[in-house]
């Protein structure tokens, strides 16, 4: 029994290490590719928009069509006025959406900071960053690290910030990464913590 438990808490303890190294790595870690010095999740992203240039957009519309009419198909948009009012904005985000891929539309939508400027550097990116970056973001959240850095920076983040010492995870991987990421982070943080209370 005893030495299962040994087994048990070696095994833990090697996933606690090698997979808080892997999401260290991808997270915080900046390495050089073709002259551009940035976390490896952003090399990923840059990868697949580059594999990918046309595939990129068509994926993105498939998300902005899904998260609009996921609020009708689950009943949710009539909960409250702000649900209502953002649910029939996602619908209106379809349409612009589709005007911009298909390039038809008013002349002010075309112009360079308008339309294209927030579907290509903001809605593919975005769109590419989050599913991506929500796979890696286990080896950050699930095996212990958060809760390590938690109580190691506690006296820093809780008297400064007033929020938990398992917060400095989540503002650097914002800072460094994404704020999608560290909104993904936050998110994450409060499932695993549901998970240990049920």
């Amino acid at each position: 029994m005893e030495e299962n438990v040994k087994k048990s808490n070696d095994l833990n303890g090697i996933k606690f290490i090698l997979f808080s190294l892997i999401g260290i790595f991808i997270f915080f870690i900046p390495i050089k590719i073709n002259d551009t010095s940035t976390i490896p999740l952003d090399h990923i992203v840059s990868g697949l928009k580059a594999i990918l240039p046309s595939l990129a957009p068509i994926y993105a519309i498939i998300i902005i069509i899904l998260g609009s009419i996921r609020p009708f198909y689950k009943k949710t948009w009539k909960q409250s006025k702000v649900d209502t009012v953002f649910s029939f904005l996602k619908l209106l985000g379809i349409i612009v959406s589709l005007m911009i891929y298909f390039d038809f539309g008013p002349a002010w939508l075309f112009e360079p900071d308008m339309g294209p400027f927030l579907f290509n550097k903001l809605v593919i990116p975005v769109g590419l960053i989050v599913p991506v970056g929500a796979i890696f973001l286990t080896f950050l959240v699930g095996y212990g690290l958060l809760e390590f850095i938690g109580v190691l920076m506690k006296p820093v983040m809780k008297p400064i910030f007033k929020t938990p010492g398992r917060s400095a995870v989540d503002a650097v991987a914002s800072f460094v990464g994404s704020y999608s990421i560290g909104l993904l982070i936050t998110h994450l943080q409060d499932y695993y913590k549901f998970q240990r209370l049920c």
